[in-house]
């Protein structure tokens, strides 16, 4: 190959080190001239920006068409309404001592937990945590209740643990973690230790038996009275049968028999009452006009002595063995 140093189809080397110590002028200068490759970054950050600006434009555009749409498909989430949670939780039995720290009561409490702002998969949880602190609390109550009450008088105490939750103690008892509220209340329920129920048990059944006995008297009195209460006084008086089971005709009418000696009975009684007799203590003589007179009724004859015949009917013969008509003696 053949040809100056640098001259390729009419174009200059610029990298040759002799055209630079031939193209520098004797000041030392390079003139200004414009790098090729800036040229090109520059032009590539143009079109950049206005490919950037063209996409964000065409992005808006999108957004605001597809916007109502989407949300049309957006999940519409319902409005959670409050529901009220409750759980019951038996406690374990409570020895409470009662007077005199001998004898015990028995008591056995129900926790009832609400609560309307905790969720369900917590609730357990929550009530688990509060739990001691409500029965700590109310063995506290109890067995200051109990410290004066005698230990067979169970329902002295429950009244007067009624008494005590009042104030501070005031049920339902509130609680709270945070946003989450509960509220408490206890059913109490008391019981007789087992030595002092052993003790009454002989009490009770007397006492038990005299109250049926008695009950059984007063239903006695009560039949007895109503039994002779359910007698017609008009059955008493004129002696007829109660109209109790008769047909409706017998009822309203008597028998003609009956209504005379009913009405005449009703006229004469008090004219037979008036000729009853005097009054005590009156000098007239009793006399009853309607008596017949008739003569005095026979002595009755004597009796026969032992050993004697008795006299026969044909005449009026004296008894044996009298003095004055001596018999004839037997043959």
């Amino acid at each position: 190959m053949t040809g100056t140093p640098g001259d390729h189809d009419g174009e200059t080397d610029d990298t040759s080190p002799a055209d630079g110590t031939a193209a520098t002028p004797a000041g030392g200068q390079v003139p200004d001239r414009p790098e090729p490759a800036r040229e090109r970054w520059e032009r590539w950050l143009v079109r950049g920006r206005q490919l950037w600006a063209a996409t964000r434009r065409g992005a808006e555009r999108l957004w605001t068409a597809a916007r109502p749409l989407l949300d049309q498909l957006r999940w519409q989430e319902a409005e959670s309404s409050p529901v009220t949670l409750v759980d019951r939780r038996v406690a374990p039995t409570l020895l409470v001592p009662a007077q005199g720290q001998v004898y015990h009561f028995v008591v056995r409490t129900t926790f009832t937990w609400t609560s309307d702002n905790a969720r369900p998969e917590l609730f357990g949880w929550y009530v688990e945590q509060f739990q001691p602190q409500a029965m700590q609390r109310f063995r506290r109550i109890a067995v200051r209740c109990a410290a004066e009450i005698p230990p067979d008088r169970p329902r002295a105490f429950m009244i007067a643990l009624e008494g005590a939750m009042t104030g501070d103690d005031a049920l339902p008892w509130g609680y709270e973690r945070g946003e989450v509220t509960f509220t408490c209340e206890p059913d109490v329920s008391v019981y007789l230790d087992e030595p002092v129920r052993k003790l009454l048990q002989p009490y009770w059944d007397q006492r038990i038996a005299l109250e049926w006995q008695r009950d059984l008297d007063r239903r006695r009195a009560e039949y007895t009275e109503e039994q002779r209460a359910a007698r017609p006084a008009a059955a008493q008086e004129d002696g007829g049968v109660p109209a109790g089971g008769m047909p409706e005709a017998l009822r309203e009418e008597r028998p003609p028999q009956q209504r005379e000696s009913g009405a005449g009975g009703a006229r004469r009684r008090p004219a037979e009452q008036g000729r009853r007799g005097p009054r005590p203590g009156s000098p007239v003589e009793q006399f009853t006009p309607l008596e017949p007179l008739l003569p005095p009724a026979a002595p009755p004859p004597p009796r026969p002595a032992p050993g004697r015949r008795p006299a026969s009917a044909g005449g009026p013969t004296q008894a044996s063995g009298d003095p004055d008509h001596p018999e004839p003696p037997e043959a």
